[in-house]
């Protein structure tokens, strides 16, 4: 029976072919010889493998037939297109392997010399998508981007890219031209390597992820066995993939199949089924498939360990519901667990975890009494009925007298208990007196936490008059519950737990989460992004006993978000400093998008019915389009807000579905929820109401030590719902626009102005102006040169002229480093100008990282602070002239320095690199050696550089005075 084999970029096909293009399909799986079929090879086409089958009188299907040695017949299922286009498709496309990756690839001969696929969605969106990448290099100034990173022409080839997309890449000078050129690549291997280059990440590592080793022998010989075996290789499985199940083939051909579940990243494979030691992080920004992870990692640990009790939560209702569903799609034999404590996977909030386990704490051997009565001091009953957060502001009014207005908050209350009393279970006043607060900003001294602790004793004294709790009180109760039942010899709840959104967890859920399962192996996986932090104040994992040192990793590739709504998501952020779950500043400058798609658009309105008649205009034009109406989703602020515009939109016909807390989005209605409720969902289009200034105004309200968290928290609700759609963005606002909502794309930030800089500040802004003026056109002309000489030594069949241009790139190189070197020196200020300290030497290693990959560097060193200037000079211009040598000289081999030094003892210098080609001797500028050997002579001590042993080793001895 024939196979059918799908690539993850299907082009689109009309809604009345779709039915007979599926009929096509079924025919061809049961019988490839059916007459109907034709089933036909082209004549003269480039690839004797080519088929075209007859859907119906106008429309041909593109197939690729491979003939394995055990005689049954697979189809690679390339699209299907008018009669001629079909044709034309069929007699120039070629299936291949590549020869430097082994994986299997579709190209186009006819196309830019076999670099062109035929399937336009992967390039752009449509017609008002920004432009294809230029052929010629830019003539600007700007450095190219991979070169930055010190990726080479030569290095692009070996890796399997095409040679004219190597080309246009090697050459991009801005994110937009090189996600441009990625895009139009003929796989999307090189579509994907080319991104990751761009992120920074070594060739080395490129090829590493993706199994990349060029094919033995070549592939001119290649039979259709080897084509069969390519389909299997880690870049293959980025793009074709068999469908076995009719429903998900047919979806694949109706344009609804999730590609998700079957075409993951190698790096999203790898945390989906790594073996873990302990507790596992792994962050990312939105889009980045953090959910995407966490749901093939509970599939693979049910099918590893079916009889193992899973969890798999988070703190969104809306969210989990969608895990639930999307965990069905992936995998229809899973045993979903309706209890947690049950064998297979149990989907639930954490809050719903909680609950159940008191609901039922009977039958599962949980002594609540005890728990209670430790967490409240006291006996307690009724937890399940839930304390409204009213209560607060009735406690408040019988015994907040005695605190000031900023205080006198329930805001205030709300945090301070669920950060500070709950995780703690504090039950006196003398404990809450002596108990430390970090994290909470505000300071409280005796007579405050003696105020505060009044008004915290009414309102326990009120929830338990009601026979109430709140969420956190239950999780910790239970929390409590598991570890005594623990401690008496009881198994714990789950075996694995998973963790979606773990940012918006309070410390008393996390305690809840290491209360359910036991430390060990692949115990606990959490993924977060705390730029989407948006219910609760940062916290920090290991306080709670959740400990991921040296277990944390961070996903910067992002697959939903296009690039231009990325870039204005992060412009939300930019300059605001974000702190992760383990007390890390968030660095995102290299994340990437992996789509492209037109700018947000952003509508400004001056009355409110002005902007609902624009959103009723818009919505009806995507609609038009031919947009799925539950793939587009109004965001608001309020619940308020979501009634409102849901009552609008029925008004005016558009179907429409108001999604709040118990409800999950349906079929065939625009969905409309609130920011907060759309957290892990995403969308093809997105439209944001009511973007208007005035949303931060509730905030005034709270202490000013709460205010820069709680703004923070604003501006992630807001870049959550910029990053919900796949395609286009529009934001919608009437009279003034949001403080928080940029009006334009990001820009770099101003130099401090030159009235309020210090003399030195001035001095330094102009060194550094400089540097970046002479390293921007310098840089993109030695790029140019060693460029234009690479491409030489690939085309060019002289071997003389490939030796000639393989020198002239090697001066090239050697060219840029010494430029480099030069310029560290200028913005550094090491030249004498001005005192540079061992500070500024780590700096400098740094800089020389960020040019070589191969430099390792030891630097252990007592009191550095007590050195004198003369000194630190001395280390710093030795290491600068040493290494500059041995990247000029030796370019590409690895360099060690090693520095230590103490008070008293001295500093010992030692850098050596291997020697190229095996030489025994090499020829070092001598007014550099010279110069270093003075610099040692200049603070009394002595310098010595040669060869030794295969290696050159600069070795310099430094005395450091005490006093």
């Amino acid at each position: 029976m024939p196979q059918v084999i799908i690539p993850s970029d299907i082009p689109s096909i009309d809604d009345g072919l779709r039915s007979q293009v599926w009929g096509f399909i079924e025919k061809l799986r049961k019988n490839d010889t059916t007459p109907g079929l034709h089933i036909e090879p082209m004549t003269g086409a480039a690839d004797r493998r080519a088929r075209i089958g007859r859907v119906n009188d106008n429309f041909r299907a593109v197939l690729i037939q491979l003939t394995g040695s055990d005689g049954e017949s697979r189809y690679v299922y390339l699209g299907t297109f008018e009669h001629d286009e079909a044709i034309a498709y069929a007699k120039n496309v070629v299936f291949r392997r590549n020869a430097q990756t082994s994986g299997a690839e579709v190209i186009r001969v006819d196309q830019s010399g076999t670099t062109a696929k035929a399937v336009p969605e992967r390039a752009k969106l449509d017609a008002t998508s920004s432009g294809t990448a230029a052929a010629e290099p830019p003539t600007g100034p700007a450095v190219p981007i991979l070169q930055v990173h010190g990726v080479t022409f030569e290095e692009l080839i070996e890796l399997g890219i095409a040679p004219l997309i190597a080309y246009r890449a090697i050459s991009a000078v801005s994110q937009e031209e090189l996600l441009e050129i990625a895009l139009a690549a003929p796989s999307v291997f090189q579509t994907d390597a080319l991104l990751w280059l761009a992120d920074g990440k070594s060739v080395r590592e490129v090829r590493a992820t993706y199994d990349v080793e060029p094919v033995a022998g070549g592939t001119s010989n290649d039979t259709d066995d080897d084509l069969i075996d390519a389909l299997e290789h880690t870049t293959s499985r980025l793009e074709f993939t068999y469908l076995e199940d009719d429903e998900e083939l047919r979806a694949a051909i109706d344009g609804t199949f999730a590609a998700w579940r079957v075409f993951l990243h190698p790096e999203q494979t790898a945390y989906a089924t790594a073996a873990t030691k302990g507790a596992f992080r792994l962050s990312g920004g939105a889009g980045t498939g953090k959910t995407v992870v966490l749901l093939h990692r509970a599939r693979h640990l049910h099918r590893k360990h079916p009889d193992a009790r899973i969890i798999l939560t988070t703190f969104n209702k809306t969210l989990a519901g969608a895990l639930e569903h999307s965990l069905r799609q992936l995998d229809k034999g899973i045993r979903i667990a309706k209890r947690p404590g049950d064998a297979g996977v149990h989907v639930a909030t954490v809050d719903a975890v909680s609950w159940h386990l008191i609901a039922w704490a009977t039958e599962h051997g949980l002594d609540l009494p005890t728990a209670a009565q430790t967490f409240f001091g006291r006996p307690r009953s009724g937890l399940l009925n839930t304390t409204e957060d009213a209560l607060w502001d009735t406690a408040l009014r019988h015994a907040g007298q005695q605190l000031p207005e900023s205080l006198r908050q329930k805001d205030f209350f709300i945090a301070e208990y669920a950060a500070v009393i709950v995780p703690r279970a504090i039950t006196t006043v003398e404990e809450y007196l002596h108990t430390r607060r970090p994290g909470r900003g505000i300071g409280l001294g005796r007579a405050l936490r003696l105020a505060v602790w009044k008004v915290v004793e009414v309102y326990r004294s009120l929830s338990d008059g009601i026979g109430a709790t709140d969420f956190d009180e239950r999780a910790r109760i239970v929390a409590l519950a598991l570890d005594k039942a623990a401690d008496d010899g009881a198994p714990r709840m789950a075996d694995h737990l998973l963790v979606d959104e773990a940012q918006d967890l309070t410390p008393a859920r996390l305690l809840l989460l290491r209360a359910l399962c036991a430390p060990g192996p692949d115990d606990l996986f959490l993924a977060d992004d705390s730029q989407q932090r948006i219910y609760v104040p940062r916290t920090v994992l290991s306080r709670h006993g959740i400990h991921v040192t040296g277990r944390s990793r961070r996903l910067r590739l992002n697959y939903r978000t296009t690039a231009q709504n990325l870039d204005y998501a992060v412009s939300v952020l930019a300059g605001h400093d974000l702190v992760d779950l383990e007390d890390q500043v968030v660095d995102d400058s290299e994340m990437r998008s992996a789509r492209t798609g037109p700018p947000p658009e952003l509508i400004g309105r001056s009355t409110l019915e002005e902007a609902y008649q624009t959103t009723v205009g818009k919505l009806r034009s995507w609609l038009a389009d031919g947009v799925l109406a539950e793939t587009v989703a109004v965001l608001v602020k309020t619940k308020n807000d979501a009634s409102a515009v849901h009552q609008r939109l029925v008004r005016e016909g558009i179907p429409s579905q108001n999604v709040g807390s118990r409800e999950v989005p349906g079929a065939d209605r625009v969905v409309v929820m609130t920011m907060h409720r759309s957290k892990g969902m995403e969308f093809r289009n997105v439209l944001i109401f009511g973007a208007a200034a005035g949303s931060t105004r509730a905030l005034d309200r709270l202490h000013q030590d709460e205010r820069p968290d709680a703004l923070q928290r604003e501006r992630s609700l807001l870049y959550v719902a910029i990053t919900r759609p796949r395609d286009r963005l529009t934001v919608v606002w009437h009279g003034a626009p949001s403080e928080l909502l940029p009006q334009q794309a990001p820009r770099p930030v101003a130099a401090q102005p030159a009235s309020v800089r210090s003399p030195r500040n001035t001095v330094e802004a102009e060194r550094a102006e400089f540097a970046r003026e002479v390293h921007d056109s310098v840089t993109h002309y030695l790029g140019r040169i060693g460029f234009a000489a690479s491409a030489l030594a690939v085309e060019s069949a002289d071997p003389e002229v490939r030796e000639l241009s393989k020198l002239i790139r090697a001066d090239a190189q050697s060219a840029h480093v010494g430029l480099r070197s030069v310029l560290v020196t200028l913005r550094s200020g090491a030249d004498g100008r001005r005192e540079v300290s061992f500070a500024d030497l780590t700096i400098l290693l740094n800089e020389f990282k960020g040019i070589s990959a191969r430099i390792t560097s030891t630097v252990d060193l007592t009191e550095g602070h007590t050195a004198n200037g003369d000194l630190t000079r001395a280390c710093y211009r030795i290491v600068q002239e040493s290494v500059t040598n041995a990247m000029r000289h030796a370019s590409g081999l690895p360099i060690d320095i090693a520095l230590r030094g103490a008070p008293g003892t001295g500093v010992t210098i030692v850098v050596t690199n291997p020697l190229p080609d095996g030489l025994t001797g090499l020829p070092r500028p001598s007014s550099g050696i010279t110069g270093m050997s003075a610099r040692a002579a200049g603070v009394g001590g002595a310098l010595s550089a040669g060869p030794s042993g295969g290696f050159f080793r600069v070795d310099a001895r430094l005395p450091w005075p005490v006093g």
